[in-house]
């Protein structure tokens, strides 16, 4: 068929039709349906927005990636002037889509003053701590022996002494019997202005150890514990705590520590490095005993039961080796309980 030929006055018309459309659209009238890329589209279904219930800031209403962001975000951008209002049910929709994010807001600043008498000895004792210069040396302790036995006599001392044994008391013996080889590291250095400096070399082996309690954290110490069993120094591991928690210590439970033992890791910690305090010469902190593989003595991979232990020392009179021969006596009497019967008197 032949090609139809359109009059001037036809031309005329679509065009003017065309143009209407053009200038329609910016206006802001908006076309049927939801006009919006596939991108935006696919932005919508990944933040949950129902397209239906967003008014596009578009041409002719198309809905643009940051309307479908607005309105992720609860504040869905407002139509043009010429553009339809969402209905009931498609507003009601959208608030269903978004949801409800709280609001956030800082807390107030709070400025705390140390007041009890725990908290400001400790202040005091650590300002003086920073003013002796310490070394450090971390040992590795296989245990799997020393809870073996533990286990063993729970029973036993309950049943025997009315007390069960913890691993705490065997730590603190076996601190003693090392001092008993290397009664230097049981010292404390005179004062700083001193001339000549000095050290003393304290008889008694009274080791602190450190309690956590509702008042704070407090070093009471066992005196004497060379001359006590293991019964024995569980005993005042019990009293000790059980005052410590009742706020009841006396000056003499505080007082004339030379040594002490934070066993941090019954909380939770892999390696602490404690401070020394209260003019001692020497401090340990144990981790938390971990399930390692180790080889034997038969290059066989087995599971052990395994504590850190780190020693931090006064390095004004101690050296690294005099720490390191302590430590050295201290890990054999933990990893070999038979050398308890040779040591005990």
């Amino acid at each position: 068929s032949r090609p139809r030929r359109w009059s001037p006055h036809q031309r005329r018309s679509a065009g003017a039709s065309a143009a209407a459309a053009v200038a329609a659209a910016g206006a802001g009238v908006k076309a049927p349906g939801v006009l919006a890329t596939p991108k935006v589209r696919n932005l919508a279904k990944l933040q949950g927005v129902d397209l239906n219930a967003v008014a596009g800031s578009g041409a002719m209403g198309r809905v643009l990636e940051a309307d479908v962001l607005g309105a992720a975000a609860g504040s869905v951008a407002a139509p043009a002037a010429a553009a339809a209002a969402p209905t009931a049910a498609a507003a009601k929709g959208a608030a269903a889509a978004v949801p409800v994010r709280p609001v956030i807001r800082p807390g107030e600043d709070k400025v705390i003053e140390i007041t009890d008498a725990v908290g400001k000895g400790m202040v005091k004792s650590m300002n003086e701590a920073l003013k002796m210069p310490t070394m450090a040396l971390g040992e590795e302790i296989d245990m799997t022996d020393i809870l073996r036995l533990q286990k063993s006599l729970k029973a036993s001392s309950e049943k025997n002494y009315g007390v069960k044994v913890t691993v705490t008391s065997f730590m603190v013996k076996a601190m003693s019997l090392a001092l008993n080889e290397h009664p230097k590291i049981n010292s404390k250095f005179g004062p700083g202005d001193a001339n000549p400096p000095y050290y003393t070399v304290v008889g008694s082996h009274n080791i602190s150890i450190a309690i956590d309690t509702d008042y704070g954290l407090v070093v009471p110490n066992i005196k004497d514990c060379a001359n006590l069993s293991v019964i024995e120094i569980q005993n005042e591991i019990m009293r000790l705590a059980k005052d410590a928690k009742a706020n009841k210590l006396k000056v003499n439970d505080i007082m004339g520590g030379t040594i002490t033992l934070s066993n941090i890791g019954v909380i939770g910690t892999k390696d602490p490095r404690p401070i020394p305090f209260g003019g001692q010469s020497v401090i340990g902190a144990s981790g938390r005993t971990m399930v390692l593989p180790r080889y034997n003595e038969k290059m066989e991979l087995k599971p052990r039961q395994i504590m850190m232990i780190r020693w931090v020392a006064d390095h004004r009179h101690l050296d690294g080796a005099s720490l390191a021969r302590f430590s050295n006596s201290f890990k054999k009497y933990m990893e070999e309980p038979g050398e308890w019967l040779l040591a005990l008197r």
